[in-house]
């Protein structure tokens, strides 16, 4: 007859899962906005309706992710993400997408704001957001990126390999300055080749390498999601959605900072007729990962929250774990988010 959710052991709630599977909240360090609001826009009090959107997916934690724009438009988001994450504590901080990036594969981001690596414009950004960039999205193949990845590093910013066309050797110089990361791995890079290997090959090989990857089906069709996790494994992939601000709304068409954009078939698209970004939740990610690949649920907490929280040196959440963070989702048979626990307080 004891109401559990009324049950204290010190300061720790005590909840019924009610026969529910237990995960670590997921953790989305690549999103460009949802319900309707783009990063680039959003104003502080646009946060909370964001965090809100997203706890219905389960995530607890994310980066609001930057376009490469000018330093006027990267200045105002970190300053609202640094007011924003005040009142938000899902919000982790800033994933600048480039604007350090190659225009080859620029993908949906505005050529025109593509610039060389600079580590004075990164210290100011880190500045303006009172320390919470905490990840940059760039090319290694600039001459100067290796150095600017060395001093980013040593400013606690996360290095990843992103929008490029690298050599496979770049990488490897990279790696040894401090890159640990690739963004959405296979989309807008060098790819596979028997005589000039890229930036993909480079992602499969070097175990240092922690891979992003959108597993909405429309941007890595299924069978490379099985050929790719097959060689790579659960413990080196970490899932995002990469998802514009159309996620969880009604709207069709936008502009993605300056680009006009629509919704079609799953996704968001150019109007012009590349994709632009997904339309992914992290609920139906790890659906999609089940059905396409077969993890078990501990390989889908891994690649949903642990990956991700270790690729940020947190050792406050990622997992279920004494003195970590009470971050939660609570899933059906179905893999479907029946509750969400944020710091121990449910917001969903």
């Amino acid at each position: 007859d004891v109401n559990l959710e009324d049950v204290y052991l010190g300061k720790e709630k005590c909840v019924d899962a009610k026969g529910n599977i237990l995960m670590p909240g997921f953790i989305d360090v690549h999103i460009h906005g949802s319900a309707g609001i783009d990063f680039m826009d959003a104003d502080v009090k646009d946060y909370k309706k964001i965090s809100e959107s997203l706890y219905n997916e389960g995530v607890t934690t994310y980066l609001a992710t930057t376009l490469t724009s000018d330093n006027k438009s990267l200045t105002k988001v970190c300053k609202n993400v640094a007011k924003a994450s005040r009142e938000n504590p899902s919000l982790y901080g800033v994933h600048l997408e480039g604007p350090y990036i190659s225009a080859k594969h620029k993908g949906a981001q505005n050529e025109k704001f593509i610039r060389e690596p600079n580590i004075d414009e990164l210290k100011q950004l880190l500045k303006d957001s009172n320390g919470l960039v905490r990840y940059i999205s760039l090319a290694p193949e600039y001459k100067n990126a290796c150095d600017f990845i060395k001093k980013a590093t040593k400013l606690g910013v996360v290095c990843s390999c992103g929008h490029t066309d690298t050599t496979f050797d770049d990488v490897r110089k990279a790696i040894k300055a401090g890159l640990t990361n690739m963004t959405h791995t296979h989309n807008a890079m060098s790819g596979y080749h028997h005589r000039n290997p890229g930036a993909l090959s480079a992602a499969m090989y070097f175990d240092e390498l922690n891979c992003e990857l959108i597993c909405d089906r429309i941007h890595v069709c299924d069978n490379t999601l099985k050929t790719f996790s097959k060689i790579v494994g659960a413990d080196r992939i970490i899932m995002i959605t990469d998802a514009l601000k159309i996620k969880n709304s009604k709207i069709n068409e936008f502009e993605l900072f300056g680009l006009p954009c629509e919704r079609k078939n799953g996704a968001a698209y150019l109007k012009t007729g590349p994709l632009a970004g997904s339309l992914l939740t992290m609920d139906q990610g790890i659906r999609n990962m089940k059905e396409v690949c077969g993890f078990s649920l501990c390989e889908l907490a891994k690649i949903s929250s642990y990956n991700a929280a270790k690729s940020l040196h947190l050792k406050d959440r990622g997992e279920i774990k004494v003195d970590y963070l009470a971050d939660f989702v609570l899933l059906d048979k179905n893999l479907k988010v029946k509750e969400v626990y944020k710091l121990g307080e449910k917001v969903r």
